[in-house]
């Protein structure tokens, strides 16, 4: 951590770096390795000076991770106000770098799904611009790590009200994102069948903490 955090913050707030990334983003991994692209890059540098060659699929996908996540962080712009501030806490209390940068990479290290990334992403645009504080930050990043991504767009349609019972969906997937305090249910109805058995199905909608997640996901 050493090494990658410091690296991870000047690429994350250096807008000269931005169209880098961005650049880095369309090309595969055996382009950039071989263009020597990296190089211009700190936390591609790092990374991949970490693994040497980065030819091992933990560190080229730690590499896609992390480019996809700074990309999604400055694709909207941020006040300039709020990030001078942001950087001046890391600058004159470097324990928020070890504990907040820390958390991003090791989030980014256990992704797979690049949207993932990308949610996460936005969430920390908004943690900078204090839309939300670190508490929720934490809570809705590992709300995105145990997600199940085909689950997705499901709540976005119960969010958008397209779905509103279980009877117009899959009820283990509704059970897997209640799991998770993203939506609250409540009896419709039971149907007992002497070949079925009893079936119920749910009212079901986002509660509080589902309404964020979504708003916070699709900025």
């Amino acid at each position: 951590m050493d090494k990658i955090i410091p690296a991870f913050e000047t690429t994350l707030f250096d807008p000269t770096l931005s169209g880098a990334c961005l650049d880095v983003a369309e090309l595969e991994i055996d382009s950039l390795l071989d263009d020597g692209v990296f190089k211009s890059i700190p936390v591609v540098s790092v990374l991949v000076g970490f693994g040497k060659t980065a030819q091992n699929i933990h560190d080229r996908n730690l590499l896609k991770q992390t480019i996809k996540f700074i990309n999604t962080f400055n694709e909207k712009s941020i006040s300039q106000e709020k990030l001078n501030k942001y950087r001046k806490k890391l600058e004159t209390q470097p324990k928020y770098a070890e504990e907040e940068l820390g958390r991003v990479i090791i989030l980014l290290n256990s992704n797979v799904d690049l949207k993932k990334s990308e949610i996460l992403g936005k969430f920390y645009r908004a943690y900078v611009e204090e839309s939300i504080n670190w508490d929720i930050f934490c809570e809705v990043s590992d709300i995105t790590s145990r997600l199940f991504m085909v689950d997705l767009q499901l709540l976005y349609d119960i969010y958008d009200l397209k779905v509103t019972d279980t009877s117009q969906c899959l009820s283990y997937k509704v059970d897997r994102l209640i799991a998770l305090g993203l939506l609250d249910s409540a009896t419709k109805s039971i149907v007992i069948g002497n070949s079925t058995g009893s079936q119920t199905q749910r009212y079901i909608q986002v509660n509080e903490l589902g309404k964020l997640y979504c708003q916070l996901s699709l900025s």
